[in-house]
């Protein structure tokens, strides 16, 4: 039986645990091999976590610090001069970096995988559910007292540890619905691992800027919202045909800008095709393997 005083006690620090998880970044170093053929291809990016009372957001810190820089300079170049002079691509069209948004809503328990195929945004609703096995091992990460689980997802085995001290049911990429958020979870085969490094309180500035339905800095193009089926479908034709949305956009165009040059539009496309195929070849160990096949 609890008495009143005890009863007190653990209700305000359930309230005080919660509230410290609301408006937090949660930091993770991301690692990865893009190609399985070549394992000292091994990247590394920071990723972020911004745990907000009805919804998180996980996306790359290097993509957003990349796009703020060069939406700055084309912020300045149109009050300066009324147009768009150069689209800043040092900044905001660097390849090594994460792309993707995911967006987790507590309200309406649904997830959307946010990407770009061309100029078109996709809003992917993904609801699968992870089928998660809890085990007795325990373990600390940055200090936090954590729990072994286990599950398959994307064609992978996954080994995760959760802080149940931190009772968010969330975690980096889609990896969610364990009692505690995920503070470290690697693949088996150690092709990809996510890690927390830090957790920051998020500030109000930075609040104001989180939405949770749009990208941070750029949303040009057009639209479009489907499920994860229709993507895989989408995503397997986009590496069997990766120039066709370059052939889509530049139609009408007989000429195109290439590095300062005007050159003839089908000279363009068939270099970045080739460019392309490269980067799809060398891009075969997908953090979803299944995804490939």
């Amino acid at each position: 039986m609890l008495y009143p005083g005890k009863l007190l006690v653990i209700i305000l620090l359930i309230l005080f645990v919660n509230v410290f998880a609301q408006n937090q970044r949660f930091v993770y170093e991301y690692q990865y091999i893009p190609d399985s053929a070549n394992l000292e291809s091994k990247k590394t990016e920071l990723m972020y976590l911004d745990v907000m009372p009805k919804f998180s957001k996980y996306y790359s810190g290097e993509t957003f610090k990349n796009d703020s820089i060069a939406k700055e300079i084309l912020d300045k170049q149109m009050k300066a001069t009324g147009k768009i002079e150069n689209i800043a691509q040092s900044a905001a069209s660097k390849s090594n970096t994460i792309k993707y948004t995911v967006i987790k809503d507590y309200t309406e328990n649904k997830q959307l995988f946010i990407t770009r195929m061309g100029r078109t945004k996709y809003n992917v609703l993904d609801n699968r559910l992870i089928q998660w096995s809890v085990h007795p091992e325990k373990n600390t990460v940055k200090g936090y007292n954590v729990q072994k689980a286990t599950a398959d997802f994307g064609g992978r085995k996954w080994i995760a540890w959760f802080c149940a001290d931190i009772p968010v049911q969330d975690g980096p990429y889609k990896f969610r619905g364990l009692p505690g958020m995920i503070l470290k979870i690697e693949d088996s085969k150690g092709s990809h691992s996510f890690t927390l490094v830090g957790i920051k309180k998020l500030s109000g500035q930075e609040i104001e800027k989180i939405s949770p339905t749009e990208n941070f800095v750029f949303n040009f193009g057009d639209k479009v919202d489907i499920d994860y089926h229709q993507y895989k479908q989408l995503f397997l034709e986009s590496r069997k045909d990766p120039a066709k949305s370059l052939r889509i956009t530049l139609h009408d165009l007989d000429k195109v800008n290439m590095n300062g040059t005007m050159v003839d539009k089908g000279v363009y496309i068939r270099e970045r095709e080739m460019q392309m195929k490269k980067t799809i070849k060398e891009d075969n160990n997908n953090i979803e393997l299944d995804l490939l096949y």
